[in-house]
């Protein structure tokens, strides 16, 4: 039995994703890797159980770097880390660790696993010259989509040129910012695209709203609903808090996960949500980016802002073969990105939420518009038929119909 099946039988699989088989074999090839696969589907198992494989634990230098968007994504990944193997020699960078006492250890040290953010590692390796990374020959960017910016793309770049590293990028999308850095390092490389092959069990509800009824309307679908843990979704940081104490004062188990917290205020909450002190929690699209909840619920508030979030944020429910409730509220000025979500794949059913559980709305059919009506009554057909008059008589009522749209947009 090779390392990796014998480590998924410790782990106590049952069964691998797709994203873990197709990853394991691709790793062997001596190209680089992009793998997309949804939230939730074991993407961190995927690169670390093969890495792990190939770490050589006599040589004590820095074999391989994951990099990471957040401070609760290094501590989570370090953890997963750690239960591989606690002999391998593993070092995280994050935001409230004694950087004075990790430089002074690195001058006669080197780890051969280094997990940290992006904005840490510049900081360790090139800034200060502390850590030694042009022996890696691993090098992971998981959560991909959620680090991509410009100081991101300048940070890789200072980075990637002092090493010759395989590189492993693991995404749930890849977006536009990423498209350039992929071009650049991936040009001999395999792509595993298993988004349509994990067939996640969630059902996504849409609930209207009427304007400035999103409070209450939320506060209806609580009613409603009766979560294992239920993560509500925020966009604006200064809503957060309010819908927090709305809540908590309704009588709910509820806790604001508040970007404001300290590191290890942030690690003290993670732990007691694992342990599941709390049914709800308030927050913002810091708490998305890949912590891993097994969440019943998801309650889209309002839609984020960049819409790919979406996904990470609905991510928290369906994971491993779970099923899944996600609930956004909407109201009209909302359609064009939930058009947008429905392009994307997303199967939204309308419905309502309140105390007597969750009811599904028959679609209404639209009146027509008197003033389309008329309008296209007054076009005048011909009383001889021409070649294509069907084709001008169609185009014309298109016209009409599109002038009047834009008269009202004025």
């Amino acid at each position: 039995m090779n390392y990796i099946e014998n480590k998924i039988k410790e782990l106590g699989f049952e069964k691998i994703t797709p994203i873990q088989e197709k990853t394991f074999k691709a790793f062997k090839d001596n190209k680089n890797i992009v793998g997309l696969a949804p939230t939730g589907t074991g993407k961190t198992h995927a690169y670390l159980l093969p890495i792990f494989s190939q770490i050589k634990k006599e040589i004590k230098e820095t074999q391989a770097i994951i990099l990471v968007p957040t401070n609760e994504l290094v501590i989570q990944v370090t953890q997963m880390a750690r239960q591989l193997d606690e002999t391998i020699s593993i070092k995280s960078y994050y935001g409230s660790i004694d950087k004075q006492r990790e430089l002074e250890w690195l001058k006669n040290n080197q780890p051969q696993l280094v997990i940290t953010t992006p904005s840490k590692l510049y900081e360790y390796a090139i800034a200060n010259q502390a850590l030694n990374i042009h022996t890696a020959n691993y090098f992971v960017l998981d959560e991909a989509d959620m680090m991509f910016d410009e100081e991101f793309l300048s940070f890789i770049d200072a980075t990637i040129e002092h090493i010759e590293p395989k590189i492993l990028l693991f995404s749930a999308t890849i977006t536009k910012q990423m498209e350039p850095f992929i071009q650049k390092y991936f040009g001999s490389s395999i792509i595993i695209d298993t988004t349509k092959e994990h067939d996640l069990k969630i059902d996504h509800y849409l609930v209207k709203i009427k304007t400035d009824k999103r409070l209450e309307t939320l506060l209806d679908v609580t009613e409603g609903i009766n979560p294992y843990l239920a993560f509500i979704f925020v966009s604006k940081k200064e809503d957060q808090q309010h819908i927090f104490e709305k809540l908590r004062d309704k009588g709910l188990n509820v806790v604001n996960f508040s970007s404001d917290l300290n590191v290890k205020q942030r690690k003290r909450l993670i732990d007691d949500i694992h342990k599941l002190k709390y049914q709800y929690i308030v927050a913002s699209d810091l708490a998305s980016r890949g912590i891993d909840f097994k969440a019943s619920h998801v309650i889209h508030y309002d839609l984020p802002y960049h819409l790919e979030y979406f996904k990470h944020r609905s991510g928290r429910t369906g994971r491993m073969d779970s099923s899944g409730v996600v609930i956004t509220l909407f109201e009209n000025k909302d359609s064009r990105k939930i058009d947008k979500l429905k392009k994307d794949g997303v199967n939204f059913k309308l419905v309502t939420i309140d105390k007597d559980g969750i009811k599904v709305e028959k679609p209404k059919e639209k009146p027509l518009d008197k003033e389309i009506v008329n309008a296209v009554k007054s076009i005048k057909k011909s009383k001889k038929v021409k070649p294509n008059h069907k084709k001008k008589y169609q185009r014309e009522v298109k016209k009409t119909v599109n002038k009047i749209k834009r008269s009202r947009m004025k």
